[in-house]
């Protein structure tokens, strides 16, 4: 499945994944290949993805508190909301 995250001002990373966690706003969740569409806000906390991402070139790790390895990248977010439909997953953060 497809993610995307975007931040106002550029595309952060993007990359095929197995599954992500995200601070929804009524609670965490996470969503998995062939989940049913959704469209949720986020709150502050962190998104935690397993799979491989690329980051955009113009964006330092050290921005969101990024951490990633092979497997797995997390980066904290103030708020944001998120799409998932068709294994495509775009995310708009603060």
């Amino acid at each position: 499945m497809l993610i995307e995250i975007f931040s106002i001002d550029c595309k952060l990373l993007s990359g095929n994944i197995n599954s992500v966690i995200f601070p929804g706003s009524d609670g965490s969740f996470q969503v998995l290949k062939d989940h049913a569409p959704i469209v949720s806000t986020l709150k502050k906390g962190k998104i935690t993805i397993e799979g491989e991402v690329s980051l955009e070139d113009n964006v330092p790790e050290k921005f969101y508190n990024l951490k990633k390895d092979k497997k797995m990248t997390s980066l904290e977010i103030e708020s944001g909301l998120m799409e998932m439909k068709k294994n495509s997953i775009k995310v708009l953060i603060d």
